[in-house]
């Protein structure tokens, strides 16, 4: 099971390729908003299915996985949604990579809870048009595909779906717009990963104020999940005597709240920092929110519980 997203984020600040890969062409296009969609051919399905892109109809394309527990957090949201907008032509669709013996029972297991069409994409086909096409790494990615066939939104399912969904079946939505700020989105990451290797540089050198710079540049301008990695990073890799801990509570308390308290991994985050600045209590009922949020995910609770145990037992100690 991939334990968190953090690692993967640290790996690609640290390199932009991976061993025995190429690197990417400089002009390497990428898919934008408004391009047309990507056929859904290739899948297995697992429930409902086959769908066929058609005209005059809209779709709801989401990646997940069975490991992933803000995948499964959503998964009730998207059947909320399938329901709400069944009878106006938009059709749900969830794609896991993963192999059929690990997500044909989980569906069946979450029957009418997860009750919307289920496919695996075993050769990446599917997810390299979209997740790749659109430089999408993070789980769960949701596209919504318009009545002309075009994807005019990408995002995560449980953020700004079901209100541009409205307004695409309304015939209100104006992508392009959207797709202006996806793009100032995309220059305030690309400055807060700056920031980020900058920040680790500097606290080597014993550079405090610029440090603080950096880190607020990453607070301010990151998504959830790159302000968590940083905040992850300076409670368990930085030497005690270099962690600043306020810093990375400040940044641990942003990413919780972008998330709504809803990310199992950003809230054990949350918790630990809270935890190491002295906050026992507030960890301990974050902790165990948290705990809840990764039922079912087997390494995931052993690893929060324990780091539960660890908080309560210093709670009764003071």
């Amino acid at each position: 099971m991939k334990k968190r997203t953090i690692p993967i984020l640290l790996v690609l600040l640290a390199s932009t390729t991976m061993a025995g890969e190429k690197p990417a062409e400089k002009d390497e296009q990428q898919a934008k908003i408004c391009d047309p969609a990507a056929k859904l051919e290739g899948l297995q399905w697992i429930k409902g299915g086959p769908v066929e892109l058609k005209k005059d109809n809209i779709y709801v394309v989401e990646f997940w996985a069975t490991w992933c527990p803000p995948c499964r957090v959503s998964i009730p949201h998207l059947t909320k949604l399938q329901k709400k907008f069944k009878d106006k032509k938009v059709t749900f669709v969830g794609i896991s990579s993963e192999s059929p013996d690990k997500v044909k029972p989980f569906v069946e297991d979450k029957g009418d809870t997860m009750d919307y069409i289920v496919a695996i994409d075993p050769q990446r086909k599917i997810s390299d048009g979209y997740m790749k096409a659109y430089k999408q790494q993070g789980i769960p990615t949701a596209f919504i595909v318009d009545k002309q066939l075009c994807v005019v939104w990408v995002g995560h399912p449980m953020s700004d779906l079901e209100a541009v969904l409205e307004k695409v079946v309304a015939g209100t939505f104006d992508a392009k717009a959207y797709a202006a700020k996806k793009e100032l989105e995309r220059k305030k990451e690309e400055k807060a990963i700056a920031a980020l290797r900058e920040y680790f540089e500097v606290i080597k050198n014993n550079d405090p104020n610029k440090a603080t710079t950096s880190a607020n540049t990453i607070i301010e301008n990151g998504s959830s999940e790159l302000i968590n990695a940083f905040a992850w990073r300076i409670l368990t890799e930085v030497e005690n005597t270099k962690q600043d801990l306020p810093i990375a509570l400040k940044a641990a308390t942003r990413a919780n709240t972008m998330t709504e308290g809803k990310d199992a991994a950003i809230l054990d985050t949350f918790a630990l920092a809270l935890f190491k600045n002295g906050k026992v209590e507030q960890a301990i009922k974050a902790q165990t929110e948290a705990l809840k949020l990764a039922a079912g995910i087997e390494q995931m609770e052993k690893e929060f519980r324990a780091r539960l145990d660890e908080f309560t037992k210093a709670a009764k100690q003071q």
